[in-house]
């Protein structure tokens, strides 16, 4: 089952985010967000990205029928970054890959979930704070 946790990247990010852009480019993946305030936090994925998924979070009735099962809403309601373990979205890549990134790579599954949209990202090395 998974699990997932709160993640904190910088304790001066607010905890509410809200998807500006998603840019997937030479530099890597890069995800932009605004905060209450309008301020920007950019979040780049420069390491190995073996996969991501853009979902409309009102899509994801599953993930949030877990979510609302095994926590309580103030924990993911105003809440943007998430780690996931035991996470299907890892299993699903490892079966694709037939194994060959698990051996060699520790890949992380990070959620950031919005009142709009859901990106989860599978990456060897967290994001850097650009912003």
């Amino acid at each position: 089952m998974e699990k997932w946790e709160r993640w904190t990247a910088n304790p001066e990010i607010p905890d509410k985010l809200y998807l500006q852009a998603l840019i997937d480019d030479k530099d890597g993946l890069r995800l932009v967000f605004t905060d209450a305030h309008e301020n920007t936090h950019t979040f780049l994925f420069n390491g190995l990205v073996s996969s991501y998924r853009h979902t409309d979070e009102g899509t994801l009735i599953r993930t949030l029928e877990h979510l609302y099962k095994h926590h309580d809403p103030d924990f993911f309601g105003d809440w943007t970054l998430f780690k996931v373990t035991d996470s299907s979205y890892l299993k699903w890549l490892a079966e694709e890959s037939t194994n060959i990134y698990e051996t060699v790579y520790n890949i992380q599954h990070y959620v950031f979930l919005t009142s709009n949209d859901v990106i989860e990202v599978l990456s060897t090395e967290p994001p850097t704070l650009i912003s």
